[in-house]
């Protein structure tokens, strides 16, 4: 019942002129079917209901089903026909210009044609009938002003079908580009949302990343000088004062760090050269471990803010790593520049893990994701009690086609 009812759901005519345009030739039909009554003495009720139903179908059209149109199109095609063949009003056939404006409403493209081409056949049958009718009451000298006047009327009829048919389509072929654009500006809106929302989601991320690989290092690093004066302090408080100071350093280093961050936010922060900071953190780590480690950078470049900062985290999340898990006595850090990529390799000999059994933790994730953003390549090498190696390569060159990996990409583990 529902459906019923929304099938059977008027419309309104969505161009107001023309059906003002439509009430127009309505009424001069109605005034002319006036002045002809009066010859007659009499009301010619039946073209004045033909009229009246036709003003009111003007204004309304039918929705739904296309039976539900081809009908209503055939109720008014039907109420014209048998106007026009009451015995007078011979303007009443121009009429069929209003059906076609509906048409143009209800149908495609095709189906107006076949409409307007039966509104010009039954013109023409009005039109031989009318010249049956009036034919004798011509002077045989004025015959063919006549026919001039009639080919004249038909001719024009068809100019107005034609015209009414293109303009019509017109209108509302602007009618819909007008709001496949407001439509397509609403969907412009909403990705530009989106994309809103994906940069604010990009940037948390990349704030979560700064923090864990910068803060969270030093943090960690801490953690474990005032665990190891701690321990010491009973046995040897001198050596626990020198863990102590050298956790006093690393505060001060977290708060540094802090600054740098939250300056980062605002401004690009200028960072020291890729050596200097690798050498840097080499050096914080054997103090603060005792653990060997040996650095080689091999190469001249010039390597861009972001590759250098993606490679001073990845060696910074990799040592704090060793730090925490690995229990390794040796590692060892080679950095080397070819004419095309940057070669970084991370090995230490410490346990190592099961790859397949071991998830990887929000560090190795970060490390990936800031691989992943400059087109490199990150692949790790580990299996229990053989120690790890991470190799990264990262392209000198990135051409904007170039196809980037979605940061959730796995990174390649071999054991």
């Amino acid at each position: 019942m529902i459906a019923l009812q929304r099938s059977l759901k008027p419309q309104l005519n969505p161009f107001r002129f023309l059906l003002y345009a439509e009430w127009v030739m309505i009424a001069t039909c109605f005034s002319f079917a006036i002045m002809e009554s009066f010859g007659e003495n009499q009301v010619p009720v039946q073209h004045v209901l033909v009229l009246a139903v036709l003003s009111v179908m003007a204004a309304i059209l039918p929705g739904g089903k296309l039976s539900y149109k081809l009908i209503y199109v055939g109720i008014e095609i039907g109420l014209i026909f048998y106007g026009a063949t009451l015995g007078y009003l011979h303007v009443l056939p121009t009429l069929y210009l209003i059906v076609l404006i509906q048409s143009c409403f209800l149908f495609k493209p095709l189906m107006r044609w076949i409409v307007a081409g039966l509104s010009f056949l039954l013109f023409l049958v009005h039109q031989v009938r009318y010249v049956q009718n009036i034919t004798l009451l011509v002077e045989p000298s004025d015959r063919h002003l006549f026919w001039m006047h009639l080919i004249a009327e038909t001719l024009m009829f068809g100019l107005g079908l034609f015209f009414v048919l293109k303009l019509v389509s017109t209108l509302l072929s602007e009618r819909q580009a007008k709001e496949a654009l407001a439509a397509a500006h609403e969907q412009l809106r909403q990705y530009a949302l989106q994309i809103e929302e994906l940069a604010a989601l990009q940037e948390r991320n990349h704030i979560a990343r700064e923090i864990h690989d910068s803060l969270g290092h030093t943090l960690t690093a801490q953690n474990i000088q005032l665990q190891t004066a701690a321990k010491l302090w009973q046995r040897d408080p001198d050596q626990a004062r020198t863990f102590l100071q050298q956790a006093q350093q690393l505060a001060a280093t977290a708060m540094q760090e802090v600054r740098r961050s939250v300056r980062a936010l605002r401004e690009d922060a200028e960072a020291p050269p890729l050596e200097e900071a690798i050498a840097h953190l080499a050096k914080d780590f054997q103090q603060g471990t005792g653990v060997a480690i040996s650095t080689s950078i091999k190469g001249q470049t010039i390597i861009c803010p972001r590759m250098s900062k993606t490679l001073h985290r990845i060696v910074q999340e990799a040592l704090t790593n060793i730090r925490k898990h690995a229990q390794a006595s040796q590692v060892n850090i080679q950095l080397s520049t070819a004419a095309t990529d940057v070669n970084l390799v991370i090995e230490d000999n410490g346990q190592g893990f099961d790859p397949n059994q071991r998830s990887n933790g929000f560090g190795l994730q970060g490390m990936q994701e800031r691989v992943a953003a400059i087109n490199g390549t990150l692949h790790l090498e580990t299996k229990p009690e053989n120690g790890c190696r991470i190799i990264v390569k990262l392209p000198l060159q990135n051409h904007p086609e170039r196809h980037e990996r979605h940061p959730g990409e796995r990174i390649e583990i071999s054991p």
